[in-house]
């Protein structure tokens, strides 16, 4: 997981969530189940792709290339049930896009004030997380850091597999980095090369990142 930032509110959001957001409350506030259409009215194409980019085309939460595997789905950080948040549910700051497999099988409708989810745009993960190899684990008493790669799977096998492959890729690239003369005009292109695979947008920055520093690269 990646620091995150928001983006401009697409604009048939912003000129029809209060409205989606009333009739949606006030159906659930009746102990009816809204109709679909309702229900996800969020889910527009314009909205997914502006949250698809603002997210680098990876899920906010295990960085994986989404699309690689499937179609992706628009998140809610606050789930909109009517136990939850529902008064969210159309709400810019409370949609990112995610796989799903952290949306609909790990994180599903977990709520929980006391103890809530590492929200990549409003926490920094590199404070709540740590990295070695494919491993992600949680700060060492971070219950929010704790609950969130248990609840997510961020290690599940899966993801281990396909995170140790790419970290593989960049060993690889990093080896010949290292067995490169200062004087090689080789050398700046490979580390250039290097700072390239930790950038926002490719797939498991995070942890390419962290065992690029544990190997004595110098990370910018």
């Amino acid at each position: 997981m990646i620091r995150l930032e928001k983006t401009a509110v697409p604009k048939i959001l912003s000129d029809n969530a209060e409205k989606w957001t009333k009739e949606y409350c006030d159906c659930l506030n009746r102990g009816e189940v809204p109709i679909k259409n309702l229900a996800t009215a969020y889910n527009k194409p314009e909205i997914k792709a502006a949250l698809e980019s603002e997210t680098n085309g990876k899920c906010a939460y295990c960085e994986s290339k989404v699309k690689h595997i499937a179609h992706g789905d628009i998140e809610h950080f606050l789930p909109k049930n009517k136990n939850a948040r529902p008064d969210l549910c159309f709400a810019w700051s409370n949609l990112t896009f995610a796989c799903q497999q952290c949306n609909q099988t790990g994180k599903r409708d977990y709520y929980c004030v006391e103890l809530p989810l590492i929200n990549p745009y409003e926490d920094y993960p590199e404070n709540h997380f740590r990295s070695h190899g494919a491993m992600i684990f949680h700060v060492p008493k971070d219950d929010r850091g704790k609950a969130t790669v248990s609840t997510l799977e961020l290690n599940r096998t899966h993801l281990l597999e396909r995170r140790a492959k790419r970290i593989q890729d960049v060993e690889n690239l990093l080896i010949l980095w290292l067995e490169q003369q200062d004087t090689d005009p080789l050398r700046k292109i490979t580390e250039n090369e290097l700072h390239k695979e930790y950038a926002k947008d490719k797939e498991f920055s995070f942890a390419v990142k962290s065992h690029l520093v544990d190997r004595g690269f110098p990370v910018m």
